[in-house]
């Protein structure tokens, strides 16, 4: 276990400006600081300020408790959660989260089973607060007054050597949290924080663990995680330490079973980390839309050997495969929707000598699922071509479209 053991590190030392800190933010400190509690930016945001990173969002942990926090900011707070509950304050028409600190005794409000913890209102002082926390990296504040970062668990030190380590027992905090072990790969692929040996040991014995994370929670941090900006690298490590094997069973089953499907899965994978880098917007419809494809393909092909059209056979299959993926994942409504859509007009991208091509031009989902059908190119010469006629006809005229679609037809008349 880490001894909680405070280093103050002051602004000449972890070369922070207290510019770089949201103003919102910085607002809602002085407000609490005012009302006399102690308030701090806290976790990821000082983190990723010492890594040269501008953070997304500005956490804040204080002493005040969910109620307290709700009289000082009145219509502009609100109370959520029940694991965890925690204040939601809003300023400048931003949600900033304020939290408050986390204690360690076990009481009736802190409810723990098979080492999980199901929910845990059980608040403390700023110490108990650090060593609450997941990883040493996390266990940071930022004092804005002083512009000094508190550091109870040489988390500094351990960004500094790229190191990432949990604060206690690597199964425990596991057992606790299942969740850690994607955050961790997360924070290995996107921070470049290694993760120890004794912590992807820990995670190889405890992978099943997942069983016990909410399957709405699990899908959050699967999109996190894989748009992260190296998905290709998260993929690897979620396959080694048995992680993907757990949420996608038979999916990944039919990915390692062909060569090609494994192709496939790595250059969509690559295909998402370039338009990350290239600022352009991703959605996980199409990662999982490709992660579910060797198994779309298989179950519509049994489908389609029993005589069913090819449409009701694909739609079939895409019944079947969200059926038993909420075994393990919860695939919002509308991400299943667009990914039946891409698989549906993979069927449609066949046929090139109907209107119906400028129906499949309109839909709203045509760009993904010709990228899609991109990644498939190379399966056969024959899907070779229709990549290349899909991507020759939106470079034309409406005019050009129609000569190229109906030019066979004008053959004939002739």
């Amino acid at each position: 276990m880490i001894n909680s053991k405070l280093i103050t590190y002051n602004q000449s030392e972890h070369g922070i400006s207290t510019d770089e800190i949201s103003p919102s933010a910085r607002a809602i400190i002085t407000k609490l600081l005012d009302h006399n509690y102690q308030a701090y930016i806290v976790g990821g945001a000082v983190r990723d300020l010492l890594l040269g990173i501008h953070p997304k969002d500005f956490d804040i942990a204080t002493n005040a408790t969910p109620d307290e926090i709700k009289a000082i900011f009145n219509r502009d707070c609100r109370i959520i959660g029940r694991r965890f509950r925690l204040a939601h304050v809003y300023h400048n028409r931003e949600m900033y989260e304020v939290a408050t600190f986390r204690g360690i005794d076990a009481t009736s409000e802190r409810v723990i089973k098979r080492g999980h913890i199901i929910k845990d209102n059980v608040f403390g002082n700023i110490d108990q607060d650090a060593m609450r926390r997941d990883f040493t990296c996390n266990a940071l504040y930022f004092d804005i007054e002083n512009a000094n970062i508190l550091d109870y668990c040489d988390g500094v030190d351990d960004i500094r050597g790229q190191k990432l380590k949990f604060i206690g027992d690597d199964s425990q905090r596991i057992i606790e949290d299942p969740i850690r072990m994607i955050r961790a790969i997360r924070f290995q692929v996107k921070l470049g924080m290694k993760i120890s040996t004794s912590m992807k040991q820990a995670i190889f014995e405890q992978h099943h663990t997942l069983a016990n994370v909410s399957l709405a929670r699990l899908f959050d941090e699967l999109v996190k995680l894989f748009h992260c900006g190296n998905a290709f690298g998260a993929y690897g490590l979620m396959n080694e330490m048995l992680l993907f094997q757990h949420i996608f069973p038979q999916a990944c089953l039919e990915i390692n079973n062909d060569s090609q499907y494994i192709k496939f899965v790595h250059n969509a994978l690559k295909s998402t980390d370039s338009r990350i880098e290239a600022s352009q917007s991703v959605t996980p419809i199409f990662l999982f839309a490709c992660f579910l494809w060797p198994l779309a393909v298989i179950k519509t092909n049994k489908f389609l050997t029993k005589g069913m059209p090819q449409y009701d056979a694909t739609n079939k299959a895409a019944n079947e495969i969200f059926e038993l993926s909420r075994k393990n994942l919860t695939i919002p409504k509308i991400v299943q929707i667009g990914i039946r859509n891409i698989w549906l007009l993979q069927f449609r991208f066949t046929k090139i000598r109907s209107k119906k091509v400028f129906f499949t031009l309109e839909h709203q989902r045509f760009r993904a699922a010709y990228d899609f059908l991109l990644l498939r190119k190379h399966e056969s010469s024959e899907m070779q071509s229709l990549g290349d006629w899909w991507t020759h006809i939106q470079t034309l005229t409406k005019t050009k479209q129609r000569e190229l679609i109906f030019q066979k037809k004008h053959k004939n008349k002739r």
